[in-house]
């Protein structure tokens, strides 16, 4: 399985040297963001901000979840109006969030209908997914292909807070 995950990292990598924007991972900071990314385009709640972030296919939404000390545990990306989220874009963010995981980390890229469990939570990889599950520490990495395309990080804390 880890196999599967390592032509990820090499497209993050291609990407970073071509000059494509750095997007951050879960467990980052507000502020470090705010450095990096510049003003935030919206904050549509008081722990969610939102940045435009241009790609070669046009621009997507960046969107980050912060828990009470403005620490990110849930960041997705998807196209704005018109835009197209690309294969490498997404592999691209798929990759920078295992980058945050420990070498050792057993994340795994699941088959579809195949069952997995994150947070207490039972689910099946759909169709039209591609799901990174690293349950041991505490990520969940969901690349939705059609029919709206998007890819979204989350952590456990983000899923434990949708049952509160």
């Amino acid at each position: 399985m880890r196999a599967r995950i390592l032509p990820m990292l090499t497209c993050a990598v291609a990407a970073w040297t071509l000059g494509a924007p750095l997007h951050a991972r879960v467990g980052e900071k507000a502020a470090e963001l705010r450095q990096r990314l510049g003003k935030p385009e919206a904050q549509p709640q008081k722990n969610i901000l939102v940045w435009l972030v241009e790609e070669s296919a046009g621009a997507l939404l960046y969107t980050v979840t912060f828990d009470e000390k403005d620490v990110s545990i849930a960041e997705g990306l998807k196209p704005f109006r018109q835009a197209k989220l690309t294969d490498q874009t997404a592999r691209a963010f798929i990759a920078e969030q295992l980058s945050a995981l420990p070498s050792d980390h057993k994340a795994r890229e699941l088959k579809t209908g195949e069952a997995y469990t994150f947070a207490g939570e039972k689910f099946t990889c759909g169709a039209n997914e591609r799901v990174v599950v690293d349950a041991e520490n505490g990520l969940l990495v969901i690349w939705t292909i059609a029919p709206a395309p998007s890819v979204l990080a989350v952590t456990r804390e983000m899923v434990e807070r949708t049952r509160r």
